[in-house]
C-alpha cells in the first residue's frame, strides 16, 4: 500500500483520536476511521501542527490553519507516496503550496463545492498543484473540467458513502418529521409547510451556512426566534440522530437553490436507515433521488407542495415503508461506505505509479493516460 499523507480539519470535534476509535468500535458512532484506517494513513490536522516546535510553530501561529498544515504538506511530502487532501480549503491552499515549490508528490484533492469563487478562481490559476481530484457530484465534476480547467481523465465521480452498519433499518413508532444539517438549509419554509400538523418536527442542527452572493453566511437557527410550536431545533449526538431517524414519518432535506449536493449526508442516512425522503430538487441534488422510486422531490421554497407531500405520506404509511425500503435497497447497492474506501483506495495506488502533472514534460501532460 503506497505511504499517504491526510490532510483534513478536525471541525469542531473535542474527541481523540483513541476515544473516536473506540465509540466506533463500540457502535455508537459512525465509522468515520474505516478511511484512514484501509488506507493506512497518516493524518495532519490541527492537532498535528500544535506538535511542531520552532520557526514553523511560530509562523503557523499566525497563518490560518488550512494554510499551515498545506505548508507542512509540502515539507512532509518527501516522504510519501500520495498526499489525500479533504475539504476546499485543504485542497486550494495545498495546490497552491505545490504548484508555486513544484512539489513531486501526486496530490489527491477530495472536493465537492468546486463552483464556489473562493475555490474556482483560485484552483484555475494552481491546477498544476492538483493531480486528481475525487468528487461525488456529477455538477461539480462537470464545474472542474469546464469551467476550472481540469481534463476529464483527472476528475473521478465516486458515489458518497454511508455507514450502511450504523445507519440501518430499526423498528419504532413512526411519530416525528425529522430534519438535519447545515449547508444550504432553508428550515425556513419546512416550518410554514408543518406548522400547524398535530407531528412533532424536530431539527438537528446549530450552525448553519449559506452562500448569499460571493459570500458565506453562518446562522445559528437555535437561537431563531418565531419557530412554531411543534418544532424542535437542537444539536443532537449520533446515536440521538440515529433514533430520530428511526422516529421519523418522514426525513425532509430543505435546500436553497444551489449547484451544490447540499443534504446529500441526510437524504443517504435516511434511506439507510428505511425511512421516507423528501428533499428539495436543486440544481445541485440530482445523482441520488429518483423522484417517485426511491424518495421524493419538492420545488425550490414551496411550502404548499412539501405539506401537499407530508400529508400523503401520513396519508398512506404503506407507501412511505415502501418508499423507506426502495431507499434502503438502492443505497446498499450503490452508496455503501466499504466501496467508497476501495474507490479511493485502487485511486491512491494509481496515482503512486504514475508521474505527477510536476515531473511530467509539456508533451506528455497534453495527452491522456490511455494515449500515454
Amino acid at each position: 500500500m503506497p505511504k499517504t499523507l491526510l490532510v483534513k480539519s478536525r471541525g469542531r470535534s473535542t474527541i481523540t483520536h483513541d476515544e473516536r476509535e473506540r465509540r466506533e468500535r463500540a457502535g455508537i458512532e459512525p465509522r468515520s476511521l474505516l478511511f484512514e484506517q484501509v488506507l493506512n494513513c497518516d493524518v495532519l490536522d490541527e492537532n498535528t501542527l500544535q506538535g511542531i516546535t520552532g520557526f514553523r510553530s511560530r509562523l503557523y501561529r499566525h497563518i490560518p490553519a488550512f494554510a499551515a498544515q498545506a505548508i507542512e504538506a509540502a515539507i512532509l511530502s518527501r516522504s510519501y507516496d500520495v498526499v489525500i487532501t479533504w475539504s476546499e480549503r485543504h485542497s486550494v491552499a495545498t495546490a497552491a503550496i505545490f504548484s508555486l515549490l513544484r512539489v513531486k508528490t501526486p496530490h489527491l484533492a477530495m472536493m465537492f463545492w468546486l463552483s464556489k469563487p473562493a475555490v474556482r478562481w483560485p484552483l484555475r490559476l494552481c491546477r498544476g498543484g492538483v493531480d486528481r481530484i475525487v468528487t461525488w457530484s456529477s455538477v461539480q465534476r462537470d464545474v472542474a473540467i469546464r469551467d476550472i480547467g481540469f481534463n476529464a481523465w483527472d476528475v473521478e465521480l465516486v458515489r458518497h458513502p454511508v455507514d450502511l452498519q450504523f445507519f440501518s433499518p430499526c423498528d419504532s413508532q413512526r411519530s416525528i418529521i425529522f430534519s438535519a444539517g447545515s449547508t444550504q438549509r432553508d428550515y425556513r419554509t419546512l416550518a410554514e409547510a408543518a406548522k400547524g400538523m398535530d407531528t412533532p418536527v424536530r431539527i438537528a442542527a446549530s450552525l448553519v451556512v449559506a452562500l448569499d452572493k460571493f459570500k458565506i453566511v453562518t446562522t445559528d437557527v437555535r437561537l431563531e426566534p418565531g419557530w412554531p410550536d411543534n418544532f424542535e431545533v437542537q444539536s443532537l449526538t449520533s446515536l440521538e440522530l440515529r433514533e430520530s431517524y428511526a422516529a421519523a414519518r418522514a426525513v425532509v432535506v430543505p435546500l436553497l437553490p444551489t449547484d451544490i449536493d447540499a443534504g446529500v449526508n441526510v437524504i443517504l442516512e435516511g434511506m439507510a436507515m428505511g425511512r421516507p425522503v423528501i428533499a428539495t430538487q436543486t440544481r445541485g441534488q440530482v445523482d441520488v433521488i429518483s423522484d417517485g422510486d426511491n424518495g421524493l422531490f419538492v420545488p425550490a421554497g414551496d411550502a404548499v407542495a412539501l405539506r401537499v407531500r407530508l400529508d400523503a405520506l401520513k396519508d398512506n404509511p404503506g407507501f412511505a415503508e415502501e418508499l423507506g425500503r426502495r431507499g434502503r435497497r438502492y443505497v446498499e447497492a450503490n452508496h455503501s461506505l466499504e466501496t467508497f474506501v476501495e474507490k479511493i483506495r485502487e485511486s491512491v495506488e494509481d496515482l503512486a505509479i504514475r508521474p505527477t502533472k510536476r515531473r511530467r514534460s509539456r508533451k506528455v501532460s497534453s495527452k491522456s493516460p490511455a494515449s500515454s
